[in-house]
């Protein structure tokens, strides 16, 4: 089975258990934090994804890193390492925030640039995404990357908008070789 599939069904689960029990942005606050550690620490993600320690050593870890998490969410931690399914605990993460996203009608874009962006250029991009996409909010990721050149790119809802200098190059490049 795949990765994302098997994520998928233990996000689903939280995600209607979440909603039942009026726990959801207490379990997105969780998640959130797991996935904040899961990506700033490697040494995190390799202990889940070794099958060189015990399910009790696995367990009692997780259940300390996350003892301020709400219970339903320990409970999924722990209901995953017991079926060895701890390596799929970030992935699982990432599912549950889209389908929060989803049902909150909230769009995630991502924006790449050559330089840093101010403020009213954002502004703008979040006021065209909301009207390409009818969202209710949009939570908006930055990069830079100097390689661009210029321009921007601009991800969301499967798309990618491209903007960029060294597009527009190799756009031109390409239409010189045909000619």
């Amino acid at each position: 089975m795949s990765e994302y599939k098997i994520a998928s069904r233990y996000a689903k689960a939280l995600f209607d258990i979440s909603v039942e029990k009026g726990v959801l942005n207490d379990v997105k606050k969780d998640i959130e934090h797991m996935l904040h550690l899961t990506k700033e620490s490697r040494e995190l993600e390799v202990f889940l994804e070794s099958p060189l320690y015990k399910m009790s050593m696995k367990k009692e870890a997780i259940d300390k890193i996350f003892a301020s998490s709400h219970e339903l969410t320990r409970n999924l931690y722990a209901l995953m390492i017991s079926k060895f399914r701890e390596a799929y605990i970030p992935a699982m993460g990432k599912v549950f925030l889209k389908q929060f996203n989803t049902k909150n009608q909230i769009v995630s874009v991502e924006v790449t640039s050559a330089v840093e962006l101010d403020k009213t250029v954002l502004s703008q991009i979040e006021s065209y995404v909301i009207e390409k996409t009818q969202a209710k909010s949009v939570e908006l990721t930055t990069k830079v990357e100097k390689e661009l050149l210029g321009g921007l790119t601009v991800e969301f809802d499967g798309k990618i908008y491209d903007n960029t200098v060294v597009t527009q190059i190799k756009k031109i490049k390409k239409e010189l070789q045909i000619a």
